[in-house]
């Protein structure tokens, strides 16, 4: 321990004195190292370049200003630029005393002017001083340096985090009669957006999609936390299922959300809370039970009557209060009727001070007709992408479609 603080002492204490008079610079030399200074001499700047490209411990650089071949405003302004690879504490010596010699040795990038007839005691306390501005750069660089490595071990690591949370997004897209498509885009790293679907048993399918409120780590800790509350199908936990066994029964939409505000309203310090659809359709008859809680309404497109619809009523948000009462609506679908669930990403895009709207997003779902399904997501994306000239959304987007198809 003691060697490496002995080599930190001495790395701390070096200069370099640039300096063409060979008096002048044994005399300085002399003297800078009777005060414990560790001092290596170069005659020009050509000279100083190469001793400090051959010791890079040093910082500090004490320089004549009148010199041959590069005198030391050149070799201050050398050092000084960004290309040169550290930082140089920069003193300039000269017996030039007088303002303007100061103001042009500053505008060089020196970080001190002194003169050559200055006291040693002087000189010394300025060389402290240097060395101590020097120690506070050096010490906000390895801040800066741990600073950046600690971002970047972030970086991964939410990185990995929205991997695992893609991995979590449904690899099936059909089911009998039934057909799904979707499209998921965080704005960060990881987002607060989930969905998912998931058979409940031969004839029911459920299916959902929410948003978190916020951005970052903890709304998509809350998303994924629902959303492996939501894949529990077996046992007196599923919010999905009541009862066991021979009893076991598909539990209905408004029930389930009522569930779910049960769990997660019961921390008082979580201030977090999601909107959400939860829908369970029936295959063979089209039946859809739906509760929308606090989210952007549903748009019901009808292909017998070529027709785009809101549907959705006025129930609370998940998770903010533990006396919400949410309900429940019932539709039957007709033949090749889609159901489109989105979040608010989507329509809160924006030109200036005007968002793309609900509205717009119905109609623009009306225009995806002849499309395939399986490609309509991103068409739309796409279209609200060139609408707002900006291929980044400010939220996450997510969009769901079911598509009823009857045999």
């Amino acid at each position: 321990m003691e060697n490496v603080e002995l080599s930190k002492n001495q790395i701390e204490r070096a200069i370099l004195l640039v300096e063409d008079n060979k008096t002048t610079q044994i005399l300085m030399s002399s003297l800078l190292k009777k005060r414990g200074y560790d001092v290596t001499v170069a005659s020009h700047g050509y000279e100083a370049l190469e001793a400090l490209n051959e010791s890079e411990h040093i910082q500090f650089v004490l320089s004549d200003w009148v010199m041959p071949k590069m005198d030391g405003v050149q070799l201050c302004k050398e050092l000084k630029s960004t290309n040169y690879n550290r930082y140089i504490f920069f003193v300039l010596l000269s017996s030039q005393d007088d303002q303007d010699s100061i103001i042009s040795g500053i505008d060089a990038g020196a970080d001190d002017f002194v003169a050559k007839n200055t006291a040693i005691d002087e000189l010394d306390a300025r060389i402290r001083a240097g060395f101590r501005n020097l120690g506070l750069h050096n010490e906000l660089l390895k801040k800066n340096h741990q600073l950046d490595s600690a971002y970047a071990t972030i970086r991964q690591d939410l990185d990995s985090a929205g991997d695992f949370i893609r991995q979590l997004l449904p690899t099936r897209t059909e089911f009998k009669r039934v057909s799904m498509a979707y499209t998921s885009i965080p704005s960060a790293q990881v987002g607060g957006d989930i969905l998912g679907y998931f058979p409940l048993d031969e004839d029911h399918v459920g299916f959902y999609l929410l948003d978190v409120s916020g951005h970052g780590v903890a709304s998509a800790l809350l998303s994924f936390s629902v959303h492996q509350t939501l894949s529990v199908v077996n046992g007196p936990n599923s919010v999905v299922f009541k009862g066991t066994g021979d009893e076991k029964q598909i539990r209905p939409a408004d029930e389930v959300v009522t569930k779910l505000n049960e769990i997660y309203s019961q921390d008082s310090s979580n201030h977090l809370y999601f909107t959400m659809i939860y829908a369970v359709l029936n295959k063979k008859t089209g039946e859809l039970n739906y509760c929308a809680a606090g989210h952007p309404p549903i748009i019901w497109v009808q292909q017998e009557a070529r027709t785009t619809q809101f549907l959705g009523d006025d129930n609370f948000v998940v998770g903010m209060f533990d006396f919400a009462d949410y309900k429940q609506e019932t539709i039957c679908l007709g033949a090749e009727d889609e159901i489109w669930l989105y979040t608010d990403g989507i329509t809160e895009a924006r030109v200036g001070e005007e968002f793309y709207t609900e509205e717009r997003l119905k109609n623009l779902i009306a225009l995806q007709d002849r499309k395939p399904l399986d490609e309509k997501p991103g068409e739309i994306v796409s279209a609200v992408r060139e609408w707002q000239k900006n291929a980044m959304f400010d939220d996450d987007i997510s969009i769901l479609v079911c598509k009823w198809t009857p045999q």
